[in-house]
Formats: C-alpha cells, structure tokens, sequence
C-alpha cells in the first residue's frame, strides 16, 4: 500500500468548489422553499364589525398556535394611532389578551396588530369595532421619515455598487490577471456590497415595522425582514458576493471563472426574487426579464473599471478585444430586457411624465443614451487604436471610461429611488368628484390578467359606506371569479391590513356594504380575485380620500404580509 501524500496547493483549490456546491445548493433550496404553515387568526373580542355601547378595556385576540406580540396599535376615529407595548400583553397558548387605553371617542376603531408565529413568520390584521356612531374628523398627520428613507436609498445605492462593480472587477480578474491595486479595490467594493445588504435587510425590517433606527437592535426588525421576499434576495446577494470573493483567493483559471460564474448567475437570481418589475404581471415573462436584465448590467457597467485599471498597461488591449466584442450583444440583451420590463410597468404612455416612477425612468433612460453614446465614441473612434497600444487613444479611453462609471453610478442612484416609487401599473386612481350628499372615489386597477373599476363610497352623516367593482379579463369581457376578497390597508401609519369579502350581485358586480373604517387621508387597497383552484389575480392601488371625509371601520381577518 502506498500512501499518497497531497500539496497545500490542490487542497486549497479544492475548497473553493466545495464551497460553491454549498453556495449553489444552498441556492437552490431557498429559491424553491417550503410552504409551512402559519399562526392564523381564529376570532377576537371585540368581534371584528361588531357595535359596542360602551369602550372595552381589553381585547383577546385568538389563534390556532402560540404567538408573540410585535406590534399592537388602536387606530382612533380621527385616524390618530394610540401604540400598546406588547410587555403589557398576556399571552397564552391559544392567543394574546391585550388591556386597551381609554378611548373616549364616539366611532370606529380598528386594533392593528403584528404578531410571530412559532415558526418566525410574522402576520397581521386589523380587528375594527365600533363605538356608538362614527364621526367625522380631520385626518390625522402621517409622520415623515426623511433621515430613515434617505438611509434606505444610500444602502440600496451600496447593495447595487457591490453587485454590479464588486462581481464585474472579480469576473474580469477571472480572465485577465489584475494587479494586487485593482485587488484591494475589489475586495472592498465587495465588503461594501455585504455590509450594505445585511443593512439593508434591517432597515426593511424597521420600515416595516415603523420603528427608530435603533430597532436595527430589534431581533423583531430582522425576523420580519427575512420573512419578506427580499429576505431571500438578500441570503442569494451574500452568495453571489462570496462567490466573486472567491475569485480572488482561487489559484487556478478554472476555480476563478467557475466562481466567477456562479457569481454572476446568482446576481440575476437574487434581482429576480423581489421588487416591482419581478412582481409584475406576468411572471413568466417579469422574472426572466430581471434576471437577464441585471447580468447585462453587470457585463456592461461591472466591466468598466477594470477595463478603465488594465488600459494602464499592456493586458489593455486584450481585455478591450474581448469586451469589444461582447458588447454589442450585452447591450441588445440590456435594451430588449429593459423594453420589456417597462413596458410590463407603465399602464400607459403618459405615466411617464404624470408619475413620480416614469419621471424616475425618464431621468434613467437619458442617463443610459449619453452612456451609450460615450461608450459608441469609444468603440467606433477610439478602440482600433487602443487595440494597437496606441498610448494617446488608450489614455483618452481610460478618461472616457472613467466619466462612464461616474454615470453608470448615476444610474444605480436613480434606480434607487424606485424603492419608494411603486410602479403605474399598481393603480391609475382617479380624483375623488364631489356631490351634495357624499363623495365618491372611482378608480381603475389593472394588471395583464385582469382590470377592475371600484367605486366606493365612504360612510357619511350615519350613513355605511359601500364598496362596488366589476372586474373585467384582458379580452374586455366579465371576469368569473368564485370569490373576491378586499383588502384596506395603510403602512404608514402603521395600520395592518383589514380585509373582508364581497358577494356578488344579480347584475354580476361585486359588492362590500357597510363599510367603515378610521379615517386616513389615503388608503392602499388590494384586490384579490379567486378564479380557480389555481389561478389568482390581484390588482392593487392607493385610494386618496378628500379632506375631512368621514370614513369609519370594517370587519377583518389575518392576513399575511
């Protein structure tokens, strides 16, 4: 028998591949995960609807396993919010009982509430009751967090920087060797990319939550974050990051492009798994778009700095051969992808200058044209030469690429801002018209799939408020749906969303009679149409309401976010 003795070198080269199989199971297992179940509401005291002659002290709400309190809010009738600190809350095995502050005003409440279940999924709901008759009230001012937004959008400025950037110096380390400067560089941009998406995730946590900056502290702001889409976005982003990190500490060609690819491959992954443009209608065609619309952007703008480093010295020209051949076909995938994903986004033409996301995409869109044509200037004056080592052509290059990373930072600032933007195609409400008795809001909601035209109109003088919609298929005609359910709801102020169902009437419309609700000045609704077994559409949108209109509360049920 002979013993084999094995070098340091192919021992370290084999530990990079073990931990991208991990990487990519790992993968894998998040993007199909498991449905579990979930902590669902039962039934409550004071019963969701119900009109009480007297205030109540406490309320229980009940469920079908135990859960922890998060967030527990009373909205009043004049749409202010009262908090309840959950250490005051009992809980039990079958649910949570909760003593209520004073509430001496006359008319609909609703408790909002956030609770995790056992298995660390949070779910809420609102519970509305009533209390004598409702009353008309001026809304109540919804708090603005600039310092917490602002923070949000530079985070999601370093996700992008360490996606793009940081993955593009890896893959193109994997094919031209850069040097220990340009290493450094990449390192860090990758640094930055994790740090920004861990922090990211955490802040999404305290949005939705509405917490201080210090809730980052909260294992609650965390627990909800995870539970979220970008949850998974986020765990695919700290793959694809180690993956190009891998790259650099690879000894072989073979390790470094195996890592390199896989990196990229996971960047488009994790883009696909959340945000607007991978939630629009349809799916098919929405997800793909991201995910190929992101690894366009990483082999365009990602491959700009390093192609700026090696134009520095003799690997230039070979680097700029590769990418000038690439590229063509990188910016007609980028173009085509981009087409589609705004055309799946904007509900029409004139969304463009009349929504803050389309004057988002036009200000991104101008940004894009003077990136091509900066990058045109150096391709069809400026590459023959560079390609000869042309050292005047190759530094002029090299400033040219250096001002089209400036734009191409640009552009992922830009893109940023979509995080407080939802697309068009969400709702196209129209503005509330006005009449001598009572104010009815129209508005029209619509995806590929469906459409449906709401009219609502909001209790008044003692009067409930009723809700009306007829939905419509793409081909124009009656959708036929076995079961609608509506959902109110209004982060902002922290109220959880309060859903109910509609029956149908003889002339084939949908109908929600009684309805009342705290007031707010806007509420975003939810439309979700159960047209079989396996199919579902839902069409969303926000409701603004007149001043000093006077809505009151609705019954509910748990919903999970």
């Amino acid at each position: 028998m002979h013993t084999v003795h094995l070098t340091g070198t192919p021992a370290r080269a084999g530990r990079p591949c073990i931990l991208v199989a991990l990487l990519c199971v790992l993968a894998v297992l998040l993007w199909a995960r498991p449905a579990f179940g979930h902590a669902s509401l039962l039934g409550s005291v004071p019963e969701a609807g119900s009109v009480l002659t007297a205030a109540p002290t406490q309320a229980r709400l009940r469920f079908n396993e135990p859960v922890s309190p998060l967030v527990l809010k009373i909205i009043q009738p004049d749409g202010g919010a009262r908090d309840i600190d959950p250490q005051h809350v009992q809980a039990s095995p079958d649910g949570l009982q909760i003593p209520l502050p004073r509430l001496p005003q006359q008319g609909a409440y609703a408790l909002s509430w956030r609770v995790v279940s056992a298995d660390g999924h949070p779910i809420g709901g609102s519970v509305a009751f009533s209390i004598g008759a409702g009353a008309a009230a001026p809304a109540a001012a919804e708090a603005a967090h600039y310092a917490r937004d602002a923070l949000i959008w530079l985070l999601r400025l370093g996700w992008y920087a360490g996606l793009f950037f940081g993955i593009g110096l890896a893959a193109a380390h994997s094919i031209h060797a850069s040097a220990g400067d340009t290493r450094r560089l990449g390192l860090r941009t990758l640094a930055l990319g994790a740090a920004a998406t861990l922090l990211s995730l955490g802040m999404l946590g305290v949005d939705a939550l509405d917490t201080p900056l210090s809730g980052l502290l909260a294992a609650n702001s965390w627990h909800t974050a995870i539970a979220t889409s970008f949850g998974l976005t986020a765990a695919l982003s700290l793959a694809a990051l180690a993956c190009a990190a891998m790259v650099w500490r690879a000894r072989t060609a073979f390790f470094k492009r195996l890592f390199a690819g896989s990196a990229l491959l996971l960047l488009g992954t994790a883009l696909a798994c959340s945000g607007h443009a991978s939630t629009a209608m349809p799916p098919w065609l929405a997800k793909p778009a991201v995910w190929l619309h992101g690894i366009a952007i990483m082999l365009w703008i990602g491959w700009l700095l390093p192609l700026a480093f090696a134009l520095r010295g003799p690997p230039g020209p070979a680097l700029l051969q590769g990418f000038s051949r690439t590229i063509p076909v990188v910016v007609a995938l980028l173009l085509v992808s981009g087409a589609i994903l705004t055309y799946l986004q904007l509900d029409r033409p004139a969304s463009l200058w009349q929504t803050a996301y389309g004057r988002i995409l036009m200000v991104k869109l101008a940004l894009v044209a003077l990136l091509l044509a900066l990058g045109a200037y150096n391709r069809y004056r400026l590459t023959r030469a560079a390609l000869k080592a042309d050292a005047a052509a190759m530094r002029s290059m090299r400033r040219i690429i250096y001002v089209e990373c400036a734009l191409a930072a640009a552009i992922l600032a830009v893109v940023a801002l979509w995080r407080f933007t939802p697309p068009p195609r969400a709702a196209e409400a129209a503005a509330p018209s006005s009449s001598t008795t009572a104010t009815h809001i129209a508005a029209h909601l619509h995806t590929d799939a469906a459409s449906a035209e709401l009219d609502w109109l909001p209790a008044w003088e003692g009067h409930p408020g009723r809700l009306t919609l007829r939905l419509h298929g793409p081909d124009g005609l009656a959708l036929a749906a076995q079961e609608v359910d509506v959902v109110f709801s209004n982060a902002s102020a922290g109220i959880e969303p309060i859903v109910f169902h509609a029956r149908r009437s003889a002339d084939g419309a949908w109908q929600v009679n009684h309805i009342e609700l705290p007031y707010q000045s806007s509420w975003d609704i939810r439309i979700e149409a159960l047209i079989s077994d396996f199919d579902r559409n839902t069409l969303e949108g926000r409701l603004q309401l007149p001043e000093r209109q006077s809505t009151q509360a609705i019954s509910t049920k748990e919903q999970h976010p």
